[in-house]
């Protein structure tokens, strides 16, 4: 009894605590980003002479952002909630179009999927190494999204008229695998580079994002940020070309959607003048 109390927690906790600290990780980065580009903004500030306020401006935005995902259909049944990071360009015209591109590494701890390697496990923490001892196996979602967008944004609840409710259909790829992380120092051929791939799921195919979100972008060009919920539908299938699991090929197209509710920090570059420098 307390030795199943004891591999229970460990299948609990290491996972969790190895999340954590990527997840720490990944929080610092970003943290030294968004600090850079406030800091830059707040430079920039002192020497720029264009007027948000009163001015319908067209200008270019560089963005960062980071996402909670729910996901739905066939990607449900293989992952949980998981997380996005990245960022995009923009461009906005005078009337309010907007169009660039995005890309987003997608990241997260909650595995559904994993009867495939039951055959050389022991239970759903623990896999055998060569010399006989058991090894902790750690589950993960790992895979990035890559598109263009086209949209339009609507110059309302604001202090200026470059900001407000804006509207985004996105095209482009998504690709999305099982992660398989063991002791540092365990020795498991079935579980080598290689032989992962046949157990990895390993998928990618177009992704369609319609989404809505406002923008804010501050008089003082300091303090400029957005948000939106987006809905993605990707058509995906299996890229390899056998589960050795099943010792078969897997050509069914895959129904991966997901719920997105992001957020992120946007750096805008406002002209100055055709024969100028740009400024913040």
């Amino acid at each position: 009894m307390r030795e199943d109390t004891y591999f229970d927690g460990l299948h609990n906790e290491t996972p969790k605590r190895i999340f954590s600290q990527y997840i720490c990780s990944m929080t610092k980065h970003l943290r030294r980003y968004l600090l850079a580009i406030i800091s830059l903004s707040f430079t920039a500030n002192l020497n720029a002479q264009v007027n948000v306020r009163d001015s319908v401006l067209s200008f270019t935005m560089f963005q960062v952002n980071v996402g909670f995902n729910s996901p739905q259909n066939d990607l449900k049944t293989r992952f949980g909630n998981f997380a996005t990071v990245g960022g995009q360009v923009s461009r906005k015209t005078k009337k309010g179009w907007m169009f660039g591109g995005s890309g987003n590494f997608v990241f997260g701890d909650n595995v559904k999927e994993i009867s495939m390697i039951d055959a050389i496990t022991v239970g759903d923490a623990f896999i055998i190494s060569s010399d006989g001892t058991l090894s902790d196996i750690r589950y993960s979602m790992r895979g990035f999204t890559g598109q263009l967008h086209f949209g339009k944004l609507f110059p309302v609840w604001g202090p200026n008229k470059n900001c407000g409710i804006f509207t985004l259909i996105s095209g482009g790829i998504i690709q999305h695998k099982i992660r398989f992380d063991l002791d540092r120092n365990a020795n498991v051929p079935s579980l080598d580079k290689e032989y992962k791939k046949g157990y990895d799921r390993l998928s990618n195919g177009i992704l369609i994002s319609p989404s809505v979100g406002y923008q804010y972008l501050g008089n003082n060009r300091t303090v400029n940020f957005f948000f939106q919920i987006e809905y993605s539908y990707a058509s995906t299938q299996n890229r390899r070309s056998y589960n050795f699991d099943t010792g078969m090929p897997d050509n069914r197209v895959r129904n991966d959607s997901f719920f997105t509710l992001k957020a992120g920090w946007t750096l805008p570059i406002y002209r100055k003048a055709p024969s100028d420098f740009y400024y913040f």
